[in-house]
C-alpha cells in the first residue's frame, strides 16, 4: 500500500495544492487501492498486483482526462520574460545595496586616513558626505527590492520557468564562487596592510587601507550572494514569495493546505492574548523582573500548536 501511496504522490507533484487536487488525489488512491485488493483476491501476489495497478495509471495526461483537469484550470503563471526582467532589476538593486554598505566602510577609512594626515576637519566633512550618500543608496535599493518583489508576489511559477531558473543558477555558480572566495580572502587579508606599514613605522597608515580591503571584500560577498540566491525565488516554491513573513493567499494555501484558516486565526489571536497575559500578570504581581519569560514559553508553545494544528 505504501508503494501505491508514494506513486500517487509522485503523479500529483506538478499540480497545485488545491482542494480540488487533494480530492482528486484521494479518489485516484481509493481506485488504485481497491483495484490492488481485487487483484489480490484473484490470486496475484503483492508484487504482481502493485505492478499491474501502476501500469494502468502510468500517465498524468490520462489522469487529467479522467478527472477533467485541463490546462486552463492552472493558475496564471509568471512568464520567462518577467523572470528575466526581475533578475535584471534585482542585480541593479544588489549592486546599489552592496555599494552602499561598502561606502560606509570607505567613509570610516577616509576619516581615519585624513586624520592621520592632519586634515581631520576635511575627514569629518567627507565622512558625513559619504555616509549620507551611502545610506541614501541603501534605502533606495531596499525600496526597489520591495517594489520588484511585490510585482510578482503570490503568482504561480510554471515548471518551464522553474527549470530555466535552475539553469541560470547553475550558470552563475562559478561567478558566485569566485566572488565569494575573493571577497573572503580580501576580508581575511585586510589586516595585512597594518603589519606592512608597521615595518616602516607607519602602522597607522595601514588602518584606512584595511577598511578599503574590507569594503571591496564585502561588496563581492554581498553582491554575489544576493544575485545567486535571487534564482531561488523561482526554484524553491510553487508560488513567488515576496516576503516570508507575509505569504500571499496562494502561497499560504500551498504551504498549509486545508489548515490555512487555522494558521491565519493563530497568527491573529495568539500573540495579542500572550501580550494581555504578560501585562496582566506583571501589573497584578509586580513581577516585571521575570515575567518576560512568558514570551520564551509562548514561543515554544506556538511552535507546538503550529505543529499540531497547522503544519501538513
Amino acid at each position: 500500500m505504501d508503494t501505491i501511496k508514494n506513486y500517487v504522490e509522485t503523479l500529483f507533484l506538478e499540480f497545485p495544492n488545491t482542494k480540488e487536487v487533494q480530492r482528486a488525489k484521494k479518489e485516484i488512491l481509493t481506485i488504485m487501492e481497491d483495484h490492488y485488493l481485487a487483484l489480490l483476491d484473484e490470486g496475484k501476489n503483492e508484487h504482481e498486483a502493485i505492478g499491474q495497478v501502476i501500469s494502468e495509471f502510468s500517465s498524468v495526461d490520462e489522469l487529467r482526462e479522467e478527472l477533467e483537469f485541463t490546462a486552463k484550470e492552472e493558475p496564471e503563471g509568471i512568464l520567462e520574460e518577467e523572470m528575466y526582467q526581475y533578475l535584471i532589476e534585482r542585480k541593479k538593486d544588489a549592486k546599489g545595496l552592496s555599494l552602499g554598505i561598502s561606502g560606509c566602510l570607505l567613509a570610516i577609512g577616509t576619516l581615519i586616513g585624513l586624520s592621520i594626515r592632519g586634515a581631520g576637519m576635511i575627514g569629518v566633512l567627507l565622512f558625513f558626505i559619504i555616509i549620507a550618500i551611502s545610506v541614501g543608496v541603501i534605502i533606495y535599493s531596499g525600496m526597489q527590492f520591495s517594489k520588484n518583489n511585490s510585482r510578482l508576489n503570490d503568482r504561480y511559477i510554471p515548471r518551464d520557468v522553474n527549470k530555466e531558473a535552475q539553469k541560470l543558477k547553475q550558470g552563475y555558480q562559478k561567478s558566485f564562487q569566485i566572488s565569494l572566495v575573493f571577497g573572503i580572502c580580501l576580508c581575511v587579508l585586510s589586516v595585512s596592510p597594518i603589519f606592512f606599514f608597521q615595518l616602516f613605522s607607519y602602522a597607522g597608515y595601514g588602518v584606512p587601507v584595511m577598511f578599503f580591503f574590507l569594503a571591496i571584500g564585502l561588496f563581492l560577498i554581498i553582491y554575489g550572494s544576493i544575485n545567486y540566491h535571487s534564482f531561488d525565488k523561482f526554484i524553491k516554491e510553487k508560488y513567488f514569495i515576496a516576503d516570508e513573513d507575509a505569504l500571499g493567499p496562494n502561497a499560504l494555501q500551498e504551504k498549509y493546505g486545508d489548515a490555512v484558516q487555522t494558521k491565519y486565526l493563530l497568527e491573529r489571536i495568539y500573540w495579542p492574548i500572550i501580550v494581555m497575559i504578560y501585562l496582566s500578570w506583571s501589573f497584578l504581581t509586580h513581577s516585571w523582573g521575570y515575567s518576560w519569560l512568558i514570551f520564551i514559553l509562548a514561543g515554544l508553545l506556538y511552535q507546538i500548536l503550529e505543529a499540531i494544528f497547522v503544519k501538513k
